[in-house]
């Protein structure tokens, strides 16, 4: 009988690999190096497979106990035929079948999707959002970026851009260029690049004295010095804190009368700032949110960190295999 998923969430510097029994418990973790000298993302695909083959081999598994694979990948995916649209982290250029690829590596089924829908499914089956068929995960990182899981699956949408939502429009002056080629987008006010970027507009139109004027007049500033600054009592990073925290809430309050999610995951680098942004987001949620929408819903922090990927990657065969079909 078939029993192990393997998984394999890829990244722009290392692809973090995983074997799992169909519990979705881990049995083994372990990362390569990404290789991006390939556009057509051939040779990276076959060093993921050829490294699970190589632990299979050394857990004493054969490919003929594998249920599934799932891939993570950091890009648009179309879901239905595994095809990633650009990944430009992996230089990418061109559409990449990545389902095609490995299907030709490996005869089991294969699944693929955009590494911030995995995160997401990963937190919903082993992390935050354990035990609840509606999560949201939300990563504040770099960038913001989201995963919507509705009845225990992930919203992709008629083409795959469901659920992207960094790319929601909240700043209506429209102040800074996002990555997309629009302005506006959550992600110029809300993530840790949003945060430089609310410093430096708003310094110089402010009285307020700060601690990291240094920083803001030698273009260093960071998110980890402004939430740090403001636990401090800094009167202009409490203030940029509870800017960026609005935005967020205000996201938040999307969400729940969209999806009406029972956990709102907030994950990334930023969602480690602590109770200065924390409860300022739950504060301004609470007086945001629709009545009935915000009720017995909880905003949590992220429990799986750097593992959220893997772990999502195997609950994709985990949801769409063995949960659906059961295991032949």
């Amino acid at each position: 009988m078939k029993q192990i998923i393997l998984a394999a969430d890829i990244g722009g510097t290392t692809c973090k690999l995983g074997i799992f029994d169909q519990a979705l418990e881990r049995i083994e973790k372990w990362s390569i190096d990404t290789d991006v000298t390939d556009p057509t993302g051939v040779k990276l695909l076959k060093d993921i497979y050829e490294a699970l083959k190589s632990k299979l081999n050394t857990l004493n598994y054969t490919v003929e106990d594998v249920i599934g694979v799932g891939i993570g990948v950091p890009g648009p995916v179309d879901f239905e035929t595994g095809v990633v649209h650009g990944a430009v982290n992996l230089y990418w250029n061109d559409k990449v079948n990545v389902r095609d690829i490995f299907k030709q590596l490996i005869d089991c089924p294969i699944y693929v999707d955009n590494d911030a829908n995995v995160a997401a499914l990963g937190e919903k089956h082993k992390g935050a959002g354990q035990g609840a068929d509606d999560v949201v995960a939300i990563t504040l990182g770099t960038g913001l970026g989201g995963g919507v899981i509705s009845n225990g699956e992930i919203v992709h949408g008629h083409n795959g851009a469901g659920a992207e939502l960094g790319h929601i429009l909240v700043d209506i002056d429209q102040r800074f260029q996002c990555n997309c080629g629009k302005s506006g987008c959550i992600e110029t006010v809300a993530s840790a690049t949003g945060v430089v970027n609310l410093v430096h507009f708003y310094y110089p139109k402010l009285t307020f004295r700060s601690s990291i004027l240094h920083l803001i007049k030698n273009n260093q500033v960071t998110a980890k010095a402004v939430f740090d600054a403001a636990k401090e009592g800094d009167p202009f990073c409490i203030f940029i804190t509870e800017r960026v925290a609005n935005y967020i809430a205000y996201l938040c309050s999307i969400v729940s009368v969209t999806s009406n999610p029972k956990y709102i995951v907030l994950g990334g680098g930023m969602s480690t700032a602590g109770l200065i942004l924390i409860e300022n987001i739950k504060t301004a949620y609470r007086h945001y949110t629709f009545k009935p929408a915000q009720e017995g819903t909880e905003i949590v922090q992220a429990e799986l960190g750097n593992d959220a990927g893997i772990t999502g990657a195997a609950g994709l065969i985990y949801t769409y295999i063995i949960e659906k079909e059961g295991v032949k």
